[in-house]
């Protein structure tokens, strides 16, 4: 007996839900290990769930306790209140893709096996294509399809941090005189005072490195072009070349500099290396819209059914100074 066109549309729903479901926590993984900036983001703990509202609320410490004073016996301690943190706030951002489900698909691969097959097929490649769009936009400027794109590093570690209209990040103005503490950290290409026998790429992720250090923090992560990290790879030729162990073992190829993985993307433009600090950048999704997938939906107009896979979220930083990008780099 033949299936009822109706009972056979709750079946195909119902199995692709259920699929998945099932394939969603793998598909995650697949999803932020595909690439090395998520991957990184990933293993380091740094991607995150919060529950509803408006916006991501990002607590920054911005200044020290000026109670702090050497004191002598007898002596007074300072009382006077301090509020040395604020909070940044960024929108919450979707990415979204769609699952179609053609009439005639459906009543074509009526078997058993050639529906499950056409159903991991689809699934898959929504899978695929969320992994390219992510990592497009890690690396935007969040401007992209109408501003609607998640902060990628050029709107977090911007080419230049005091130039208006950019130098709102998270809510907070940052020029050099209202808050430069929450620029990131710049440098343009210079040999300008490199010593004999230095190469120009080495000394220009030397100072990056510096600039993006405090005591003992330092960069985790360097991302550049594959040209530039061929160059700076070029440039170790006479010396002992260190590969990175966690992103190598990872299959993605990774040298060491400093106590950083170094790596590249080819989403990040010939001219541009960046040096993070995963310490103060995190991606944070929204735990109800964690690429979940909507119900199934008639389109109008038409006998063909869609369902959405959607994701909430976005990358923040909750600080800026332990960032930076090195601009200008010679082809």
């Amino acid at each position: 007996m033949a299936t009822a066109p109706d009972n056979l549309t709750e079946k195909l729903d119902t199995l692709y839900s259920t699929t998945w479901q099932l394939m969603r926590p793998e598909s995650i993984d697949n999803i932020f290990t595909a690439t090395p900036f998520w991957y990184w983001l990933y293993s380091k703990s740094r991607i995150r769930e919060e529950q509803g509202g408006r916006w991501i609320g990002i607590q920054v410490l911005y200044a020290k306790n000026t109670t702090v004073s050497s004191v002598g016996a007898g002596g007074i301690v300072d009382i006077t209140p301090v509020n040395p943190i604020t909070t940044a706030k960024y929108d919450w951002k979707w990415i979204a893709g769609s699952v179609i489900r053609l009439y005639s698909e459906d009543h074509q691969n009526r078997g058993q096996q050639a529906i499950q097959n056409l159903v991991a097929s689809k699934l898959k490649n929504l899978e695929l294509s969320l992994i390219d769009e992510l990592e497009s936009e890690a690396f935007s400027d969040g401007t992209g399809n109408g501003s609607l794109d998640i902060n990628g590093l050029q709107a977090l570690v911007k080419d230049d941090p005091t130039v208006d209209p950019t130098v709102v990040v998270g809510g907070i103005t940052a020029t050099a005189a209202t808050n430069s503490w929450w620029q990131n950290q710049t440098r343009t290409w210079s040999t300008t005072g490199m010593p004999a026998g230095d190469t120009d790429i080495g000394f220009n992720f030397r100072k990056l490195y510096n600039l993006c250090s405090i005591g003992n923090d330092h960069p985790t992560l360097g991302m550049t072009s594959v040209t530039q990290y061929e160059r700076y790879e070029a440039s170790l030729q006479n010396i002992l070349r260190t590969m990175d162990k966690d992103l190598g073992d990872s299959g993605f190829e990774a040298m060491r500099y400093k106590g950083m993985a170094l790596t590249f993307s080819p989403s990040i433009a010939t001219a541009r290396a960046y040096m993070l600090n995963e310490r103060y950048l995190e991606f944070v999704m929204e735990s109800s819209a964690n690429f979940d997938m909507t119900d199934w939906k008639p389109i109008p107009n038409q006998l063909d059914r869609v369902a959405q896979v959607v994701i909430q979220g976005n990358l923040v930083t909750s600080n800026r100074r332990m960032q930076g990008v090195l601009i200008t780099m010679p082809s």
